[in-house]
Parts: C-alpha cells; sequence; structure tokens
C-alpha cells in the first residue's frame, strides 16, 4: 500500500495585522513513505553533534534572527546549522506546495479561513494525479494554530476518504523541520523581492546573491 505522508508547517497567525504587507503561507511537504531517508537524518544529526551542537529542533526562523537557544551562538555557528539544514533538504527525497495568503485580502479569522481553505483545496485539484496515487494520506501538523487544524481537517477531509491526521512535534519529526525551513525561505524570498528584508536577515545572509542563488533556488526545485 503507498503511503503519503504530508508535514505541515505555517508562517503567521489569525490575529490582528500589526504590519504592512502582511502574508500568511502554510507549506506542504510532501513525502512517499516508500522512501527511506533515515540514512539522511543520520548523517544530519552526526554532522550537528560532530559539530558541537546539543539541538534537536534546527528553527529557521530563530537560528536567523538568534533567538531562543540559539541567542548564544555566534553568526559563524547559526549559518552553519543553518547550511547543514538546506544540505538535508536537499538530500530529501521530498517536494513540496505553499498556499500564500495577502493579509490585506483577509483581515478577519473567517475571511482568513475561507481563502487558505481555497488555496489549500486549489493546491490539491491541482495535483489531483499525484494524490490519486497514494492508498493513504496522513498529516503531520504540530496543531500550533487551532483555526489552520480546523481549515486542514476540512479542506483533507472533504477531498480524501483515505485521509488521518497525527499532531506531530518537530523536536521528533525532521521532515516537519524541513517544512519549517522551506515556509521561512518561501516568505524571505516574498519579503526579498519587496525589499523588505528585516537587518537581522540581511546580516544573516551576508554574501551578496547568497539568499536567491543558494537557499531560495535550492528550495524552489523542490516545488512539486
Amino acid at each position: 500500500m503507498r503511503e503519503l505522508s504530508i508535514f505541515i508547517d505555517e508562517s503567521g497567525d489569525f490575529g490582528e495585522v500589526k504590519e504592512r504587507p502582511a502574508y500568511y503561507l502554510v507549506t506542504l511537504v510532501f513525502h512517499d513513505q516508500k522512501n527511506d531517508i533515515s540514512g539522511e537524518v543520520s548523517r544530519l544529526e552526526r554532522g550537528v553533534h560532530e559539530a558541537g551542537f546539543d539541538i534537536e529542533y534546527i528553527h529557521t526562523g530563530p537560528v536567523i534572527r538568534r533567538e531562543d537557544i540559539f541567542a548564544a551562538l555566534t553568526i559563524g555557528e547559526r549559518r552553519k546549522l543553518l547550511y547543514k539544514m538546506l544540505n538535508f533538504m536537499n538530500a530529501c527525497p521530498i517536494t513540496y506546495e505553499c498556499a500564500v495568503v495577502n493579509r490585506k485580502e483577509a483581515i478577519g479569522k473567517i475571511e482568513l479561513s475561507g481563502k487558505l481553505g481555497r488555496e489549500i483545496s486549489g493546491i490539491i485539484k491541482k495535483h489531483e494525479d499525484f494524490f490519486r496515487e497514494y492508498e493513504k494520506i496522513i498529516v503531520y501538523y504540530d496543531n500550533g494554530q487551532a483555526e489552520l487544524s480546523a481549515v486542514l481537517n476540512t479542506v483533507f477531509s472533504i477531498h480524501f476518504s483515505n485521509v488521518e491526521f497525527r499532531k506531530a512535534q518537530p523536536q521528533r519529526y525532521r521532515l516537519l523541520q524541513i517544512a519549517d525551513f522551506i515556509c521561512s525561505m518561501e516568505l524571505m524570498k516574498i519579503k526579498r523581492i519587496e525589499k523588505r528584508l528585516s537587518k537581522s536577515e540581511e546580516k544573516f545572509f551576508y554574501k551578496p546573491q547568497e539568499l536567491k542563488k543558494t537557499f531560495i533556488r535550492a528550495v524552489e526545485k523542490k516545488h512539486l
């Protein structure tokens, strides 16, 4: 039986929009369970350990902004971690799609839920042949936002009779960390085009064209 795992991460929230422009992104990472990634996971974990880090979750945003457990690390150490995440993503047999909603067009929770539902439904319809190959679909999300959980349950249940939902923590699932990584890069792609990268983002990606040519292009190659 062919089984598809879908790992989901989001950027944004359902609250009041405090800055303009603002976007809500939902990244869906697809992994065919017949493709074993235990070797890639082991190489990542071994590389992180050998580099002197004791970190389970390479959380892209905090790594770049020097937040949480990454606050004590130098920019060189944080860049090393993010490159390990980039190399892990490159090595893994995954694809992804990303739903993007401009909050200018979805100010309230109801409007945002509706637009997200239509965007995710559109992704599913666009790739009907891809999804039809699988007898079972398992959706992994950390249930971090109840509103998004409700949207996901509604949309996937409408389209599929063979879907199962599982609450999952990024510390346990490395592919959730890839979803977080891709979601962050998709947001930075938008911000780069709009010329509004933050000071911490510009400081982190200090090499000319590094963000676009090394990170964004690598992510785009994984697009379904």
